[in-house]
């Protein structure tokens, strides 16, 4: 049978365009619905935002922007001494029934009124020459009892003349009126020396009165005061803050916790440890309190007492924690091990309170530096105040570790299957005690007082997921804990971040009063958010050889920390920390606004009072002070980074 030879077919030109032009057919209809839909949302979002343009050109508008704009260009920063003039008018409110032509004097400045007369609330026309090039002018209506009446505000010509346009008060008397026009000339200043008085007596001093001009004015020294109180709240919260954020940032660092994995007996014990210790912790520093306030009041006695302490636990953590070739049994660690925290905690409170005592002391003798004796005080006052809070989470966390410790040897001792159902129980007290615990968080936020509600519900729920976990991390050998570290400090980052500045100043205002100490705190919280998240971001992006290598030689992982991650984020963490204290500065403005001090109070004030020169002199201050910190920042990255 012969072979079958086919012949290829051959396509036409036209049919090999055909898919190509369908692409481009596809492609131009693609962006023709990209720019129709472009169209629409930027329409809707047009008519969303109301733009108006009718209302730039609206004449009032235009001379408010003017004034307003005028004013910011022209801060409250000097003030000159000036003399003051008033040319006055005679005026008649209502008219009289023959008419009214009023007295006119010669000399010097005159101003005339157009009409002589009217009735209440009308308008009338001031007109004024031989005024002085550019004299700021007031004119006020001034009725029988001599009160004046400001009405208009205006400014003389190159020339010396104005016009303007007052409208009347409803003041009508029978008797004549006047309408008072007053201008006022720099005198003493450095434009015009020719003007300062020869020498004025002083009638109570008998001495020549010496002009100042010009000089500060009280706008500009509030505005100094609160600059320096600016730069200083936002100095404490970024360096408080960043302080926190550091070493939170390794935890929420995806790279260096993602292997952390961990047997399910060891995550179930610590986490029942933690309520347990933050508790021991707790009931520690309140019994540590009142041995230590049996103490005698001398700084000396106080300060020898600390060392001493320290001495001593130092001496139990040697025997908690002991060198590799020494051998000890796992109670005696353990016993150690709280005493070493016991002893640090005394040492603790005993350096607050000789901080309180010493610091007071010191501020009575140190004078004009009585200022540092007053931070050691405050110091030692804020380390008392938060001394429960410390020592709790420190022995929650003391407390989880041995416990961790302690199931090590457990795993030890037990064969596989008891080891299965030892880590399933431990990890069903484990969810019960998470459970609860939000339970009471959410018992206090909605008051809740039913008990089967908030405790027992929960512990049961909580108990069912913990053994589930349990029984699957039991099967797997370990659990993911270093992720579920990560997530939890991740999502508490973001909430954190997510909550303005401004409301947490609102709230710290009503916790410890108006003050910048309430902006310090709410730019503490929010720096520690913001910071680190780009603290854990920067560990997440160095290079993984220097880690990879550091781990090749069995290193432990704090020291993989120090040795492998540390140096490469020194310089950006540094970079980092001087830009939030830019942008803390800018903040606190805002912050100023809801009572959180700094430079934003006084701005607020000037805003409210539409005194636009006054806000100028502080919009000016917060400009000079980031341009300077973004110039002394470039430089020393410049320089050593």
């Amino acid at each position: 049978m012969a072979d079958l030879k086919t012949t290829p077919v051959e396509t036409p030109p036209e049919e090999e365009a055909r898919p190509e032009k369908r692409r481009s057919l596809r492609r131009t209809l693609w962006i023709l619905f990209a720019v129709v839909a472009g169209f629409v949302v930027y329409a809707y979002g047009f008519q969303v935002v109301d733009v108006n343009l009718d209302r730039i050109g609206d004449p009032i508008r235009q001379e408010r922007i003017s004034n307003v704009i005028r004013a910011l260009g022209s801060p409250d920063l000097l003030v000159y001494e000036t003399t003051a003039t008033n040319v006055d008018v005679e005026f008649a409110m209502p008219c009289p029934g023959g008419g009214f032509v009023p007295s006119t004097a010669g000399g010097g400045a005159t101003i005339s009124v157009d009409p002589s007369c009217a009735d209440p609330r009308a308008v009338v026309t001031v007109t004024g020459e031989g005024f002085g090039s550019n004299e700021a002018i007031n004119i006020s209506f001034v009725p029988p009892n001599g009160v004046e009446l400001r009405v208009a505000q205006t400014r003389a010509t190159a020339d010396g003349t104005f016009t303007a346009q007052a409208q009347l008060p409803n003041r009508p008397d029978e008797a004549v009126q006047l309408i008072r026009v007053t201008s006022r000339e720099r005198v003493g200043s450095i434009f015009n020396p020719a003007s300062v008085p020869s020498g004025e007596i002083d009638p109570d001093t008998g001495e020549e009165i010496m002009l100042r001009s010009p000089r500060w004015s009280q706008n500009a020294e509030a505005t100094w005061k609160g600059i320096i109180e600016t730069i200083f709240l936002a100095l404490i919260a970024t360096t408080v803050g960043t302080l926190v954020a550091m070493p939170l940032s390794f935890f929420a660092a995806k790279n260096l916790m993602s292997d952390v994995r961990v047997p399910a007996l060891n995550v179930g014990l610590a986490i029942v440890a933690l309520p347990i210790g933050a508790a021991a912790g707790w009931y520690a520093a309140m019994a540590g309190g009142y041995l230590v306030d049996l103490l005698p009041g001398s700084a000396l006695l106080l300060g020898a007492v600390a060392i001493a302490l320290v001495w001593l636990a130092f001496r139990a953590l040697r025997l908690a924690v002991p060198l590799p070739e020494v051998e000890r049994g796992t109670v005696v660690k353990m016993v150690a091990g709280m005493g070493a925290i016991l002893g640090f905690v005394l040492a603790a409170m005993t350096t607050v309170r000789f901080m309180v005592i010493g610091g007071n002391a010191a501020a009575d003798v140190l004078g004009p530096l009585s200022f540092l004796g007053t931070f050691v005080e405050r110091l030692g006052e804020i380390m008392a105040l938060a001394f429960g809070v410390l020592t709790g989470v420190v022995g929650a966390l003391a407390l989880a570790i041995l416990a961790s410790k302690f199931s090590y040897s457990v795993a030890k001792r037990v064969n596989a299957q008891v080891n299965v159902i030892l880590s399933v129980i431990a990890c069903g007290l484990a969810g019960a005690v998470i459970a609860v615990g939000i339970g009471q968080v959410l018992a206090w936020l909605y008051e809740i007082f039913d008990r089967t509600a908030t405790v027992v519900m929960p512990a049961l729920i909580g108990a069912v997921i913990g053994l589930a976990v349990g029984i699957w991390g039991a099967r797997r050998g370990q659990l993911g804990s270093g992720l579920g570290i990560y997530y939890i400090f991740r999502t508490l980052f973001n909430t954190l971040r997510s909550i303005e500045a401004l409301i947490l100043a609102l709230v710290f205002v009503i916790w410890v009063g108006l003050g910048p100490f309430a902006g310090t705190l709410a730019l503490a919280l929010h720096t520690i958010a913001a910071n680190a998240k780009l603290y854990s971001e920067q560990v997440e992006s160095i290079s993984s050889g220097p880690l990879e290598a550091v781990r090749a030689t069995g290193a432990t992982r704090l020291q993989t920390v120090v040795y492998a991650v540390v140096p490469q984020i020194v310089a950006p963490f540094i970079a980092f920390t001087m830009y939030r204290w830019d942008i803390n500065v800018r903040m606190s403005t805002i912050i100023g606004f809801v009572g959180g001090g700094g430079i934003g109070l006084i701005l607020q004030q000037n805003i409210n009072l539409l005194n636009y020169r006054g806000a100028a002199a502080q919009i000016l201050a917060i400009a000079i002070v980031v341009a300077a910190m973004d110039y002394v920042s470039s430089r020393l990255r410049e320089r050593y980074l």
